[in-house]
């Protein structure tokens, strides 16, 4: 292949990736409220498998620095895909155990393959273009969870009511296998050998000029997760409260994750124009408008699908931009775990948010009353992207990271 055919190959593949990692993610939402239906429980008792898939994809981000230092980014995101993908054949598997606790384990495995796939194809991606182009490359390829997502809540419904519940798992392990094997035939190695330890490289994510920084961005990381994946987890089972039936309700998450496919696109435009860390100020404000009408206002179904498309715009936008800007800010022998260590943290609230919003719901708290405690979040992330925003030196930091990679 060309220089060019290389380097649009990788960005394909690693959004192809991550869409499919953002199709298994979201598996499990789409499909609770039909699973608890069949199971005869309430759907909040699938709490522990929700919190656990985080708590894997939390490890598999962790691991995922010194393990593409170790075997190569290349072998990582591929190995990630096979993972996660024999974790989703696990799950249609245990589903006629109707067992929590079993469901939990696989989801585990699941979640340590979700995890090492965005880092490692962000990462690859980026090495293999120009440093002018690496934000665009960094959104287009983590674009891939919003449209993984999009596709889930699209063909939701049909899917569960063509293949059933197990069926969704299938398609979610079969296709990434297929996939994997195409990554493993046409998916170049790093650009460059990584050989710092993985100690120095987090090391240097506090190095003068990036300290208050690195916090600020895994603060508004964290929060921004909680709203994000409280959502993602919970959507399908909250639209059942509105009056949605337990076959109508995935469409919520298609609006949602479309909303953040948008997003993303608007995200980047505006990054363009005002720079990420302004962008990232107005998106998580729109995303607490939008969540403010869908919890408040009296709405028809309708609406209240284009206000949690809304809220996919500027929640799933901010998810996005905090990584992009972590591409900004790291170099080449950092950037996997400098990206790594952010979502990590945001995974953190990815297991916090879905975890509390399980326990009211086990508590009977009406939806729209979560819908509502989850703007907080969002607004105290605002607030941390407008401090990044206006840091001193921020600006410079993130020009001179550029400035020496474009030199390299």
């Amino acid at each position: 292949m060309t220089g060019r055919s290389v380097r649009w190959g990788v960005v394909v593949l690693g959004f192809l990736a991550v869409l499919l990692d953002g199709f298994d993610a979201a598996s499990l939402s789409f499909v609770l409220p039909s699973l608890a239906k069949q199971w005869g429980i309430a759907a909040a008792a699938f709490t522990p498998a929700v919190v656990i898939t985080n708590i894997g994809v939390v490890l598999g981000y962790l691991a995922s620095g010194s393990l593409g230092a170790r075997i190569g980014l290349r072998r990582m995101v591929v190995s990630g895909v096979v993972v996660f993908a024999l974790g989703s054949i696990g799950t249609a598997l245990v589903l006629p155990a109707e067992s929590v606790v079993l469901l939990s384990v696989v989801r585990v495995l699941t979640g340590l393959g979700l995890g090492v796939v965005l880092p490692g194809s962000v990462s690859l991606a980026t090495e293999h273009n120009p440093a002018n182009r690496r934000q665009l490359v960094s959104v287009a390829v983590t674009l891939g969870l919003a449209s993984g997502g999009t596709v889930a809540g699209v063909f939701g419904s049909k899917l569960l009511t063509s293949v059933g519940v197990s069926g969704v798992f299938w398609i979610g392990g079969g296709l990434p296998l297929l996939l994997a094997a195409v990554m493993w035939w046409r998916l170049p190695d790093s650009a460059g050998e990584v050989t710092e330890t993985e100690e120095a490289r987090v090391g240097r994510l506090f190095a003068p000029g990036l300290r208050v920084t690195t916090i600020l961005l895994w603060s508004f990381a964290f929060l921004v997760f909680i709203a994000s994946y409280t959502l993602q987890s919970w959507v399908p089972t909250l639209l059942t409260g509105y009056g949605f039936s337990a076959s109508q309700a995935p469409i919520g998450l298609a609006f949602l994750s479309f909303g953040g496919v948008v997003g993303g696109i608007v995200l980047f435009l505006l990054a363009a124009r005002v720079g990420i860390a302004p962008a990232l100020v107005v998106m998580p404000v729109i995303g607490v408008l939008s969540m403010l009408a869908a919890a408040t206002l009296g709405m028809n179904d309708l609406a209240l699908l284009f206000a949690l498309g809304g809220a996919g715009a500027g929640v799933t936008a901010s998810q996005i931009g905090q990584l992009t800007l972590a591409v900004a800010l790291y170099a080449p022998g950092t950037r996997t775990t400098g990206v790594g260590w952010a979502a990590a943290l945001g995974r953190i609230g990815s297991i916090v948010g879905p975890g509390v919003a399980g326990i009211l719901l086990a508590f009977a708290l009406p939806g729209k009353d979560i819908v509502l405690l989850t703007t907080i979040p969002v607004l105290v992330a605002a607030g941390c992207a407008a401090l990044l925003w206006r840091l001193p030196g921020r600006r410079a930091t993130v020009a001179g990271e550029l400035r020496e990679e474009a030199a390299r």
